[in-house]
């Protein structure tokens, strides 16, 4: 089965990749071996049956992860906490959570494929930021509650989050607890390109927007990055659409550009109305409900790519590039 989707993703790839030749470097000459870590594996099948030995090594090994993991995932209390590893026994042992991990452990016992796809992809980022250390993943259950989790110099995964859409337990979820706008990108064929976003959003995302412009651009950046690191990647995949939603992008370009400008929220300030065309949903808020959500990211990442393509600017120096109006400049939303 495992090979089965491999094979779809590689054609799927294939067909839709659009990156820049430029991009697609040889990265060969870099030796790399990513660390993998089973989070999930070492909690739900422990080498001990002493419960207090488990939390306290899966404590002693994953730190800050872990306890996020225990208290705002699980929402078990203090992590040190006397009767902390009672409350995790009851967690294991409740049938409910063993059989969410046996899903898991079906659909990616072997994560092998992902390994791989993850070297690749952080060859190409140690290729354009030689400098930069390369993350350890860990894997974990997360409550439903991540996808990727940057902490430091590890990666956490969420694999419950890409189980599927069709999984029985996530369709039986309820969508005021799981919405369906999320389930529908429960789909393994994000996990890697998700797992390098959030780890570029991390490292390099301009907090100090102080505009809608500003925003979207720094945005834009990001996946732009991710156009060098993942250059055989589709469009869709590195925003989390499906195809549909990029190609209504891509039709519609020109009008959103309109509505842009002519309800002047280039240069607004106004956070709730910069979220409506950033932040993930259903929908982008204020366009029609066929729209995909972030359609505002959609339009920054294509402004970069049209100031790089004009300027041959570097990966480094379009980090570096403050000027937010000079890479506006050169926006062509009607080539």
């Amino acid at each position: 089965m495992l090979y089965k989707e491999l094979i779809t993703l590689l054609l799927t790839i294939s067909l839709f990749s659009c990156t820049s030749e430029t991009l697609d470097i040889d990265v060969s000459y870099i030796e790399m071996k990513i660390k993998v870590e089973r989070m999930e594996q070492e909690l739900f099948q422990p080498e001990t049956e002493n419960i207090i030995e488990t939390h306290n090594y899966l404590l002693e090994k994953y730190g800050t992860l872990y306890q996020l993991f225990f208290e705002s995932m699980l929402g078990e209390g203090s992590v040190y906490d006397p009767m902390a590893s009672t409350y995790l026994e009851k967690f294991i042992e409740n049938k409910d959570m063993q059989n969410f991990y046996n899903e898991i452990d079906t659909k990616f016992h072997d994560f092998n494929v992902y390994e791989h796809a993850f070297t690749e992809a952080f060859k190409h980022y140690k290729h354009y930021f030689p400098d930069s250390t390369i993350p350890e993943i860990v894997t974990f259950y997360s409550n439903f509650n991540a996808n990727a989790f940057p902490l430091g110099n590890r990666l956490g995964i969420g694999l419950d989050m890409y189980l599927g859409a069709e999984n029985e337990i996530v369709k039986n979820i309820p969508t005021a607890s799981l919405p369906q706008f999320i389930k529908d990108k429960m789909d393994a064929k994000f996990l890697v390109a998700d797992g390098i976003k959030y780890w570029l959003f991390n490292r390099f995302f301009d907090e100090d927007n102080y505009d809608f412009l500003a925003e979207i651009i720094s945005s834009g950046k990001i996946l732009y990055i991710m156009d060098a690191i993942l250059p055989h990647e589709s469009d869709a995949i590195k925003i989390g659409y499906n195809q549909e939603e990029l190609i209504w992008c891509e039709t519609n370009e020109v009008n959103i550009w309109e509505i842009l400008i002519n309800e002047e929220l280039l240069y607004s300030k106004d956070q709730k109305k910069i979220a409506q065309f950033t932040a993930n949903g259903p929908f982008t808020k204020g366009l029609p409900e066929e729209s995909p959500s972030m359609v505002g990211v959609w339009i920054g990442w294509q402004m970069v790519r049209d100031y790089v393509e004009d300027t041959g600017t570097s990966i480094v120096d379009l980090l570096a590039e403050t000027n937010h109006k000079k890479i506006l400049k050169s926006y062509n939303p009607n080539e």
